[in-house]
């Protein structure tokens, strides 16, 4: 019998996302440069400060370069940044290797078919609520926010409050 998902949730030491479709709502602008643009939710910013803040680490995989997620990779100080990743699970086990970790303890949030081998691999696996139903159907949590719109933050939330750190979060900010 499976644990609960927040009996899971309490081993979690790394929280690793996909960039689009789950930190973006996908969508890529290209402009008359070489560089593309992305946007970003100051409330999934948020979410990576308040895992920091709890000593859960955090990285990033995703499928393509870009410097606009190195460059917001670097504002949120994630632990590790791996880009033009076209098999995500080897770096994902990289990943954890270099912060010697267990698949148990890592939380995998993404939202597509390059995402599915990762995140039967994640102890605790989570897609955002417009997931392919692929990735949808495999996962241990569905947020029910939309990618780029505070998916990431809800993971967060979730697992901060499942390892109940959450009221140490609310007091730190209240008081």
């Amino acid at each position: 019998m499976k644990s609960s998902n927040k009996e899971i949730a309490k081993k979690i030491k790394i929280v690793i996302c996909d960039v689009d479709g789950v930190l973006t709502n996908g969508s890529i602008a290209y402009g008359n440069y070489k560089d593309d643009y992305r946007e970003f939710n100051a409330h999934d910013g948020f979410g990576f400060a308040l895992l920091k803040k709890a000593g859960i680490k955090t990285a990033i995989i995703t499928g393509k370069s870009s410097n606009a997620v190195q460059r917001r990779a670097k504002e949120l100080s994630v632990d590790m940044v791996c880009q033009n990743v076209k098999k995500k699970l080897p770096v994902f086990k990289r990943v954890l290797k270099k912060f010697k970790l267990k698949p148990e303890e890592a939380c995998y949030i993404g939202d597509d078919l390059l995402d599915l081998a990762t995140l039967q691999c994640a102890g605790f696996s989570v897609s955002v609520s417009q997931a392919c139903a692929e990735v949808r159907t495999s996962v241990d949590y569905i947020s029910q926010k939309n990618a780029g719109s505070g998916a990431f933050r809800d993971t967060a939330e979730f697992i901060l409050k499942a390892q109940n750190k959450w009221a140490g979060i609310i007091e730190y900010y209240s008081g």
